[in-house]
């Protein structure tokens, strides 16, 4: 496996390890990230720790100057690191983030089969949705593809499969000619281990005062154009819901300022809380919403659901597969307040219904959404595109 950076792999890397099928694993990480911390031993991982520092580094000196050639530059780096200390294996499964043509390459020398995982959707339909909520938005048009996302598209065409957290990605990668057949679909888990509701004597508590303390709808996420925060706040200013309030957690992007400052005062905002903090304010809360315009999946989705959340988001947010509609949550449409608000009042009307749903969801969470289950389901598919593979060679 081959990662190059931090994304959702350290939820899960261990059980690949205690099922036996791992072979090495190439990430770039801070240096505190040690094999260890991952659960594995340090004989099978290999950190290009210095990606992860000149990354830094770039952004604290020179912020957006220059970062696609550079980030390139530094990817390239990361790759060639990995192959000093590659190791033939049967499959290369690597995370598509336009910093593996290399090790494809290598790994298609050495007749192994690849798994590439983009983690939204295809870099075109990606630019098309932005650049027309920037439009919509009042703030400059995002540009073209760059050389990073035009190598994340040349990269998915030379992989053996692609693996998808959504049928949303996988439907977007096969419009630009992926075979869909070659596409598997493996919705992402959660850590059970830190997301959970309140204990029973608490859930009796916020039950019992349903009737007397704040509604509060929630949604942690970035606050840039692609969350699609404006939406909400629109909901939000049409519904005018006395005794409630409107969190945001998420650290607000230059381009989004101007717009947020049209609605001061409708809103609460936290910049920052670190993950395993987040606990807290899904479980005093009663909805969560999440009106991305893209997402290829949204863990918040699912965190929010084994805390014991209804959850209202919108089609084209990869998580919005999880949902049961009117029973643990609700599909909006992009774009539409109209739709966000029918929902949250719905919700704010019938307080005991919000949190049945929320009871709903969080069992769905348990029974189906650990990452244990998600690692079982990726091993199956390895073995399952390993045993056809060796089929096609003898044949």
């Amino acid at each position: 496996m081959a990662v190059c950076g931090r994304f959702h792999y350290h939820n899960y890397i261990r059980f690949l390890e205690t099922a036996g099928v791992l072979n090495r694993f190439h990430y770039a990480a801070r240096l505190s990230v040690k094999g260890k911390n991952l659960g594995l031993p340090e004989t099978k991982v290999v950190n290009g720790f210095l990606k992860e520092y000149a990354v830094h580094l770039h952004a604290r000196l020179l912020g957006e100057r220059w970062r696609v050639p550079t980030h390139a530059f530094f990817h390239d780096w990361w790759q060639r690191h990995a192959l000093r200390h590659w190791s033939r294996a049967n499959i290369l499964h690597t995370m598509l983030h336009g910093n593996n043509r290399l090790l494809i390459a290598r790994a298609h020398q050495d007749g192994s089969l690849v798994i590439g995982e983009p983690v939204n959707s295809h870099p075109d339909d990606l630019h098309n949705l932005l650049n027309e909520e920037h439009q919509h938005l009042g703030i400059s048009s995002r540009r073209e593809a760059d050389c990073i996302e035009q190598r994340l598209s040349d990269e998915a065409l030379t992989c053996d499969y692609l693996l998808a957290g959504s049928q949303f990605v996988a439907d977007s990668f096969a419009r630009h000619g992926f075979p869909a057949g070659k596409i598997q679909v493996i919705p992402y888990g959660v850590d059970l281990r830190y997301f959970s509701p309140l204990t029973d004597a608490d859930r009796q508590g916020k039950a019992r005062d349903l009737k007397v303390r704040k509604f509060r709808v929630i949604c942690v996420a970035q606050i840039v154009p692609r969350k699609g925060h404006t939406y909400l706040l629109e909901a939000w200013k049409q519904l005018k819901l006395p005794d409630a309030e409107l969190l945001f957690i998420g650290r607000v992007s230059d381009s989004m300022r101007p717009v947020l400052a049209r609605y001061e005062g409708l809103f609460t905002h936290i910049p920052h809380v670190p993950n395993h903090s987040l606990r807290k304010y899904y479980c005093t809360s009663d909805v969560f919403v999440l009106p991305s315009i893209e997402d290829g999946f949204a863990y918040v989705c699912a965190e929010a659901m084994a805390c014991g959340l209804p959850v209202i988001t919108t089609v084209n947010t990869g998580a919005a597969e999880l949902l049961d509609p009117g029973t643990d949550g609700y599909k909006v449409p992009i774009r539409s307040a109209t739709a966000i608000a029918e929902k949250i009042e719905l919700l704010y009307r019938n307080r005991q219904q919000a949190l049945e749903m929320g009871c709903a969801a969080e069992l769905k969470a348990r029974a189906e959404m650990g990452w244990d289950r998600y690692a079982d389901r990726l091993i199956a598919f390895y073995r399952q595109i390993f045993k056809v593979g060796s089929h096609q060679k003898e044949s």
